[in-house]
């Protein structure tokens, strides 16, 4: 093509010649717009090359120039107008604008930036934009549409925000796009403000405008705002009315969603899955799951087709009420539509017998899936899990890491919340510490589900690793990991820590002050307990049944018998709650361990309901403190018909006869638990020293430092007996002799792991002691000489309480 040029241009020159006068012509061309070095120099030598042929060359390349132009102008508009074209295409487009000096243009730059918002480069969208002198509302109404399609919610505010202040009213396209970002974001207060902009505007009677609004009110849970918005809709729409319905299920208004739901039917809008679907998670998602099943029976009485969204969204409610004749025939249903491959349905089928405690259907179901995903695999070791198959879901789990299955969040924070919740403490930390070595990185659901795994071993630094770790994630903030921080840190003996945490929640609901008023009541401080519950109610905050609970609790350590007496009577009468099972307990707990114990019995015979073993176990407890044989054989007897397979009822009857010398009826229920297989569970206690947990049981002497915990020990007994203290033999409840006795008395798990602390840390530093019993009287007697004699404060926190030992004196005041 540059030959056929040249040739044209320089025709009486040789072709050689024409061409490289052509080239150096060129080249000039170039440099001139490049702005090379030497530019002037070149320009003059060429100039008098092609002096004699200025004007041929002026007028050729004029009229070149112009059909190149014309053929290249008519590109760039096809790019801009094209939605198909490129992110190079748009690229190419701006180049040429500017070296054209037309980019001024409001026309082509509105175009230009839409091809750039369209291709999701928001930065040179942007850059258009501000180079804009005089924009439209179409130059922002493609870019705020762009950004709230990807979701982009504060960009597209902000870009409306900055529309208005350049005096430019939204239209009808505009606003819907806005108001969507508004409900994306949760935002009410923009939303309001939007709102006020489309009434000023005059499109607040657009049905686009107002279907906006109500998703945006539904979204923020403002249903009343969002009733009075749909009801000036002239014509709704089925879409709104679901998301209307949706919005009243999710919030547990049933009486106003039913309304409403009939007179949708009444207005002839034609219902669909999506609106039967959307009311059943509604109910499942405020826990009214027997409505979440009648809408779902309705849905199928009036002839629409059960489809696989609509059977997994119901499945979870039916597990929850524990109607597995119902979920049977669900899967019967399912399996008669083919559905049985289908993800969803497969892990809420797997969920709902689970929740039914049918672990072999639960299993079968798994089995028979060809393609195993991972949400079956966790649906699997959650129910494993919940039905107590701890050892199941491990086992599960750790084939499911074999066959290199790309297990997730989810998948890691089941099963570390599988062993928090049964006892398998130490194996949680480790899941932890492997779920971080793989690169999942936990989320506001695993720390709450790891920190009660730190807590029940009084693993602080642990704990205190997995806080740091939050604050890093920007997630401790969250009300589900604030309370799980401020539980740990009061299960492990930093009550301070617990309210700092508390104080540090911006946004405080139920559940923290219930973890706070927890902690305070194990702690055994009753005044401060009540101070928080009055300071919880005037805030506003209206208690619970939990807030009872833990008050209650605290009127139990401290032995305050009239306040928990006054404030049993107060949750009817005052606040419209009745009392339930954990509440008498209590109750019968405070009574009993005052010594009022046929109070406590009159109380369980005028319970408005059966009593179960908690309430029975109370009894039997405060029978063991005072001995009471009548009584206790009564407990007890409940108790083995309601716990055949717990030992420690038959532990608590045994110990009663023993401190009463009665070792025939001793032997008789030892012959009890040994004809029904049972063994009694030993004692033990958990200490962390240096980032390790150590656990010692009671006689227990395979610990590497036990022969040093053994002569420490000893110096310590002789050092108290030199002060006047004499070993507590009688919770020895063995018929053994004395001095079998004392040596018994010093194999007691809780002084192991006491002395083990004092051998491992430095002079004067605190130690904490979990254990799994009660705290016998002699333990609780020579904690007390240690914690004066060796300087050192002292936590130990037993079945009951904490006591935190310091110069000699236990915070419980010898009362537990």
């Amino acid at each position: 093509m540059a030959r056929t040029f040249a040739l044209g241009l320089f025709g009486h020159l040789n072709p050689t010649k024409a061409l490289s006068l052509y080239e150096s012509l060129s080249c000039l061309f170039v440099n001139s717009v490049s702005s090379k070095p030497n530019v002037h120099g070149q320009s003059t030598k060429i100039w008098r090359l092609i002096k004699p042929y200025r004007f041929k060359i002026g007028s050729c390349m004029a009229r070149q120039a112009v059909c190149v132009l014309q053929s290249l102008n008519q590109t760039i508009i096809q790019w801009l107008n094209s939605t198909a074209s490129t992110l190079l295409h748009a690229q190419q487009a701006h180049a040429h604008l500017l070296k054209t000096g037309i980019s001024n243009d409001t026309q082509l730059a509105t175009k230009l930036l839409s091809l750039y918002a369209n291709n999701q480069a928001f930065v040179e969208a942007n850059l258009v934009l501000d180079s804009v002198p005089d924009p439209s509302i179409f130059s922002f109404s493609a870019l705020i549409h762009a950004s709230t399609k990807l979701n982009l919610f504060v960009d597209a505010i902000r870009l409306f925000s900055k529309m208005l202040s350049q005096c430019i009213m939204p239209d009808s396209f505009v606003l819907p796009s806005v108001i969507k970002s508004c409900a994306g974001l949760s935002s009410l207060k923009t939303g309001k403000q939007i709102h006020c902009v489309a009434f000023v505007s005059g499109f607040d009677s657009d049905s686009f405008v107002l279907s906006s609004l109500v998703h945006m009110y539904v979204k923020c849970n403002r249903l009343w705002e969002a009733r009075n918005v749909f009801d000036r809709l002239p014509q709704p729409d089925v879409v709104t009315c679901s998301a209307l319905l949706s919005g009243h299920a999710r919030n547990g208004r049933v009486k106003e969603a039913k309304e409403l739901l009939n007179r949708i039917k009444h207005l002839g809008l034609g219902l669909n899955s999506v609106t039967w679907n959307g009311m059943i998670a509604g109910f499942n998602h405020s826990r009214h799951y027997l409505d979440a099943v009648v809408v779902f029976r309705d849905m199928h009485l009036e002839g629409f087709v059960l489809d696989e969204a609509g059977i997994s969204t119901v499945l979870p409610g039916v597990g929850d009420l524990e109607m597995l004749d119902m979920g049977i025939q669900i899967h019967c249903y399912v399996m008669k539509k083919g559905f049985e491959q289908d993800k969803c349905v497969v892990s809420a089928l797997i969920d709902m017998y689970g929740k039914c405690r049918s672990t072999m259907e639960m299993s079968k179901v798994f089995d028979e899936v060809d393609e195993k995903d991972i949400g079956s695999c966790n649906a699997l070791v959650t129910g494993l899990s919940r039905n107590g198959c701890v050892d199941n879901a491990l086992e599960l789990f750790d084939k499911f890491k074999r066959q290199r299955m790309d297990l997730n969040v989810v998948s890691w924070t089941s099963i570390i919340a599988s062993c928090s919740q049964n006892g398998k403490d130490i194996e949680a930390l480790e899941l932890f510490r492997e779920m971080q070595v793989e690169g999942v990185k936990p989320n506001s659901r695993t720390i709450p589900s790891l920190l009660p795994a730190c807590g029940n071993i009084a693993a602080l630094m642990h704990g205190k690793a997995a806080h740091c770790f939050s604050l890093k994630r920007g997630i401790s903030y969250d009300v589900h990991v604030g309370s799980a921080l401020i539980d740990m840190y009061a299960k492990c003996g930093r009550i301070h820590l617990s309210l700092l945490c508390f104080e540090m929640i911006p946004t405080k609901n139920l559940v923290c002050w219930n973890a706070l008023l927890n902690g305070y009541a194990m702690h055994g401080k009753t005044d401060e307990v009540i101070s928080l519950f009055e300071l919880m109610k005037g805030r506003g905050q209206n208690p619970d049944s939990i807030s009872f609970t833990c008050l209650l609790s605290a009127c139990v350590q401290s032995g305050r018998t009239r306040d928990g007496w006054y404030h049993f009577h107060s949750m009817s009468r005052d606040h419209g709650i009745e009392a339930k099972m954990e509440h008498y307990a209590c109750m019968v707990t405070l009574s009993g361990r005052a010594g009022r114990l046929d109070e406590a019995f009159d109380m369980i015979k005028k319970m408005p309901f059966q009593p179960d073993a908690c309430v029975w176990g109370a009894l039997l407890s405060s029978c063991r403190i005072h001995n009471n044989v009548t009584l206790g054989e009564i407990a007890a007897d409940k108790l083995f018909e309601l716990e055949p397979r717990n030992p420690g009822n038959f532990i608590l009857l045994s110990n009663i006869y023993a401190s009463k010398s009665m070792w025939v009826q001793v032997d008789s229920v030892r012959e009890m638990m040994k004809s029904r297989g049972l063994r009694k569970n030993p004692g033990c206690s958990w200490i962390e020293i240096k980032n390790r947990v150590h656990m010692l049981m009671a006689g227990d002497k395979s610990h590497p430092q036990m022969s040093q915990i053994s002569v420490k020990l000893v110096e310590l007994i002789m050092e108290m007996k030199r002060s006047g203290y004499i070993p507590h033999t009688d919770y020895v409840l063995q018929d053994v002799d004395e001095q079998d006795k004392e040596q018994i008395l010093c194999g007691h798990s809780e002084k192991l792991a006491v002395v083990l602390g004092i051998l491992n840390t430095s002079p004067g530093s605190s130690l904490r002691v979990i254990k799994n019993l009660r705290i016998c009287g002699d333990c609780h007697s020579v904690i007390k000489f240690i914690s004066r004699y060796e300087q050192r404060e002292i936590f130990v926190r037993d079945t009951n309480r904490f006591h935190h030992f310091v110069n000699g004196v236990c915070s419980c005041g010898d009362y537990w």
